[in-house]
């Protein structure tokens, strides 16, 4: 028989979806229910009675009589912080499984020195020959008149050329892209030359390299790595990218996105909504920094796993992360003006205040109210037209004995 601790613990979980205010009644009543048909003689299927609570929580969930009542996870600070966290390792998790999102992490992980060459003009994470748009322009001629001077500017330097193949596999042709390259670029990487390859993650993409000689690599351009004995390159004809700042660079983008994201909806808000109530003493200005610090990984390494899920990174990352740092900074600013300043909970209870055809001699707008009985917050429904100021009116102690 299936213990009863099993059963409770599924009616525990189902319980999360009920409003905080039910929640212990509604589980009380499951419990009662549970044991009478644990001890019914005919052997009713306890656990999929069990599996109903989760109908009936979702229903309570939808019907709610408090429309903003808030969500578990984001009803209390502490919980809306730990939600976030945990969203935001989710994130980078995910980073790490998906292929495309792993070799943008993985780049980090090569050492300071190992950089790619580019032959005349400068490179930058943002010139094509970067991330999005590498492109093989060291020539084998290029690559020996530097393998001239290898003991001076490098500790190493190696060459090759992707090239695409056509391979028979039990599902069908498959097109991979093959490297053809010196035998100087496992040393050059410090890695034995019979270990797994997916985790590299140098420009063009390879599938798989193959050590061939100078004659199979002469006629054709391709990617020159090297290992630097210095911070800059003496010769000026090449110029060079880090491959460690190649992802760095990428993720560190994101953080400007973020922070003008933060500029231009904090002017828009200041502008429609006025002045926000004042808070009570540091708690609502960490709070504040806290969320902003907790919510840039999710935009960061979610808008990486967006874009990996339709293949390689495009510069469509851009995109994606400028229209999620937006939606993330409006979230953060609507979440904190609909919490109380003093214990940072979100405040419930919404009353209609007012009409709108008196608008000029009354004020109309919406009343929340904390319910630890702090106080009351007065929204006005058309700022431009009576007050854009919202207003806090606190609660003194002898109100205390009307909240639980």
């Amino acid at each position: 028989m299936i213990p009863e601790a099993f059963h409770l613990a599924i009616l525990r979980i189902a319980s999360v979806l009920v409003p905080a205010t039910r929640r212990a009644d509604w589980l009380a009543e499951w419990r009662s229910e549970l044991w009478q048909v644990r001890s019914e003689p005919c052997g009713y299927n306890a656990t999929a009675f069990c599996m109903g609570a989760f109908r009936d929580a979702y229903w309570l969930c939808r019907n709610d009589p408090h429309p903003d009542r808030a969500l578990f996870f984001a009803e209390s600070p502490g919980r809306c912080l730990a939600s976030l966290a945990l969203l935001g390792a989710l994130c980078v998790a995910m980073a790490f499984v998906l292929p495309a999102a792993r070799k943008v992490m993985t780049c980090a992980l090569y050492p300071r020195n190992v950089v790619m060459l580019t032959a005349g003009g400068n490179s930058d994470a943002y010139t094509p020959n970067s991330f999005f748009h590498p492109y093989p322009s060291v020539s084998w001629g290029q690559f020996k008149s530097l393998k001239s001077h290898q003991g001076e500017e490098f500790s190493a330097l190696a060459f090759y050329v992707p090239t695409q193949i056509a391979v028979k596999t039990p599902r069908g042709t498959r097109t991979l892209l093959v490297a053809r390259t010196t035998a100087d670029l496992f040393r050059l990487l410090n890695i034995p030359v019979k270990s797994e390859i997916p985790g590299w993650n140098l420009p063009g993409n390879v599938d798989a390299f193959l050590i061939a000689d100078e004659t199979a690599l002469r006629h054709t351009k391709g990617f020159a790595v090297a290992r630097l004995r210095y911070d800059s390159l003496l010769n000026r004809r090449f110029s060079f990218i880090r491959l460690a700042d190649r992802s760095f660079d990428l993720l560190a983008s994101v953080l400007g996105i973020f922070l003008f994201a933060c500029l231009l909806v904090g002017l828009m808000a200041l502008g429609s909504q006025g002045r926000r109530p004042r808070g009570i003493g540091p708690r609502r200005g960490l709070f504040l920094a806290a969320k902003a610090l907790l919510t840039l990984p999710i935009v960061m390494f979610g808008s990486l796993d967006v874009v990996s899920l339709a293949g390689p990174v495009s510069p469509l990352f851009f995109d994606i992360a400028l229209f999620a740092s937006v939606v993330a900074v409006r979230w953060i600013l609507a979440d904190q003006r609909k919490r109380c300043p003093v214990c940072l909970r979100l405040l419930a209870n919404p009353v209609r205040v007012g009409e709108s055809s008196r608008i000029l001699l009354e004020w109309h707008g919406t009343e929340l109210m904390c319910l630890r009985g702090h106080g009351l917050l007065y929204v006005p429904e058309w700022p431009e037209i009576w007050s854009g100021r919202q207003r806090w009116l606190g609660l003194g102690p002898s109100w205390g004995g009307l909240f639980p």
